[in-house]
């Protein structure tokens, strides 16, 4: 069994005290519908609540978009917009990957991923079992997905989507290594 920790371990106590208030406010309602209350008492005071909700409800998605904004996995959000260094074509096919076993570190690679058969989800997994990114492989289409592997090490491209009998079975180890320094031209630099 893998342990909880960190970020993990923060969305489940946030998960669990939502739903701890969420089953509070049902019991509340449940127990508040015993007594009849005629409508005509009841309806102003509700559409009041409900413009109230509503206003709550929409203040808080749009801060969180706000806040948020900035960190998703888009070039310009992440301030690289250039040219990558390198290009990768990933052919998913029932039950495997087509692509290089070998990539450089700190190197920013454009994938360009597409299915040969059926739909299938490549998603890449840190040498610590994390999942760092991840892009849709489709039949006749080709999706365009920026990475810049953090380090070397042993990393893993599993698919995330289930693709027929043998999907569990649908991984390929990567190995990642760190890029050789700048080259030099007759032992002086260039």
């Amino acid at each position: 069994m893998v342990p909880i920790a960190g970020k993990q371990l923060v969305i489940l106590v946030l998960w669990l005290a939502l739903s701890t208030i969420v089953v509070i406010a049902f019991s509340w309602v449940v127990s508040s519908t015993k007594r009849p209350v005629p409508v005509g008492d009841v309806q102003p005071g509700g559409y009041r609540l409900r413009r109230l909700w509503g206003w709550f409800y929409g203040t808080l998605l749009v801060a969180a978009f706000a806040v948020t904004l900035w960190t998703v996995p888009y070039a310009w959000a992440q301030g690289s917009t250039g040219k990558p260094a390198l290009v990768v074509h990933v052919y998913a096919h029932q039950f495997a990957f087509t692509m290089p076993k070998k990539l450089p570190s700190g190197t920013r690679i454009e994938f360009l991923v597409t299915s040969l058969d059926v739909n299938h989800d490549m998603g890449i997994y840190s040498p610590q079992g994390e999942l760092l990114g991840q892009v849709q492989a489709m039949p006749d289409y080709t999706n365009v997905f920026f990475f810049t592997f953090p380090k070397p090490g042993r990393y893993v491209i599993r698919c995330l989507e289930l693709c027929g009998a043998g999907h569990s079975y649908m991984f390929q180890p990567l190995q990642v290594y760190a890029p050789a320094p700048a080259s030099t031209l007759g032992g002086r630099s260039a």
